[in-house]
C-alpha cells in the first residue's frame, strides 16, 4: 500500500491506495495490498500450489523449478510411492 501526504491549503491529511496488480506480478509486502494482488491472480486463472517443504501455499511465480522427493503410502499396507513435488523460492533459498 502506497500513502501520500497531502498538505495544500486547507486540505490537509494522507491518501493511502494500493497499485493496480496484473497476473504474474511478484507477491507485494502488506496485508491489504497481499490479497488484492492475490484476488487478481485467482481471477487471472493463477492456482496455488502447496511447497513440499514448508507446506506453504503458494502461487506459480513464488515457486522454484527445483523439486523434491515425497515419499507416501497411499493405505497402510500398500507400497511406498514417491513423487516429485515443488518447492517454494524462499526454502530454495534456505536450503543448506
Amino acid at each position: 500500500m502506497t500513502c501520500r501526504k497531502i498538505n495544500t491549503g486547507r486540505l490537509r491529511g494522507i491518501i493511502c491506495y494500493t497499485p493496480e496488480f496484473k497476473a504474474g506480478d511478484p507477491r507485494p509486502e502488506g496485508y491489504n495490498a497481499f490479497y488484492e494482488w492475490a484476488e487478481v491472480q485467482h481471477k487471472a486463472g493463477l492456482r496455488q500450489k502447496r511447497c513440499g517443504r514448508c507446506g506453504k501455499w503458494n502461487f506459480p511465480q513464488e515457486m522454484s523449478d527445483k523439486t523434491i522427493e515425497s515419499r507416501h503410502s497411499k493405505t497402510k499396507w500398500g507400497p511406498e510411492i514417491i513423487t516429485q513435488v515443488p518447492m517454494c523460492k524462499s526454502c530454495e533459498s534456505n536450503k543448506k
